[in-house]
């Protein structure tokens, strides 16, 4: 079953669910706590509507992705699509990145995200969580010949981030005085920079990191954790 509830003319609850073959995601929509964007859309209007436009990261693996054809795939499209359906409106998917995301519903170019989007205190100031449907481990990762195991040996060192998301401020917050923090604008550059060497190390989900090394085996490890977090639908 799905189902949606108001609070002060906000979604409130959204029930989203997977078949058996998959999985099931329940969502509930936290209220009073936190501040919607101003341009926010009613179930009512959404309906009205007849669409609803999904941002969707497309370079995180399994949870967003393009495909062959170029259409977006994976764990969130995939509960967008249920929740679409689920309230009788067509989807639209929005490619979004990490940095832009957030700015992406808040202008209204957006109306909800499925966005493996960390649910952090500063966040919580300007957008309004679901309850968490997913949860990531953050590291830092790098080449195997470099021996760290704690922030203090992020001295004298360049570390990779992807632009606008919780492993750029986590790395930012630990970072010696001459750490080199390269940022980069998706998830995909990241990556690439350390495969190719622009980089020893990165700061990355641990999605991610089983994506890097289908591409390179055995050329990088962890090096220590640096948060947990869990994810929220905006």
């Amino acid at each position: 079953m799905s189902g949606i509830h108001f609070l002060k003319g906000r979604i409130h609850l959204m029930t989203l669910w997977k078949n058996a073959l998959t999985f099931v995601a329940s969502v509930a929509v936290a209220a009073a706590v936190t501040v919607m964007p101003a341009s926010a859309l009613t179930l009512k209007e959404i309906k009205d509507k007849g669409t609803i436009t999904v941002g969707s990261l497309v370079d995180y693996p399994p949870f967003g992705l393009l495909d062959s054809n170029g259409q977006a795939v994976g764990y969130d499209p995939d509960l967008a699509k249920e929740f679409a359906d689920s309230i009788g409106v067509k989807l639209t998917i929005l490619p979004v990145t990490s940095a832009n995301r957030i700015q992406y519903l808040l202008s209204g170019q957006a109306d909800v995200l499925f966005a493996t989007l960390g649910i952090t205190e500063e966040r919580l100031k300007v957008v309004n969580f679901s309850v968490p449907y997913a949860g990531l481990e953050q590291f830092v990762y790098g080449d195997k010949d470099i021996a760290i195991t704690d922030k203090a040996g992020l001295a004298g060192q360049t570390i990779g981030v992807t632009r606008g998301t919780t492993q750029d401020t986590a790395v930012t917050a630990i970072a010696a005085a001459d750490t080199n923090v390269q940022r980069y604008d998706d998830d995909a550059s990241s990556a690439q920079a350390l495969i190719s060497g622009q980089v020893p190390l990165l700061g990355v989900a641990d999605v991610a990191i089983g994506q890097i090394e289908k591409t390179a085996p055995d050329r990088f490890t962890k090096k220590f954790l640096l948060r947990q977090q869990a994810q929220g639908i905006v």
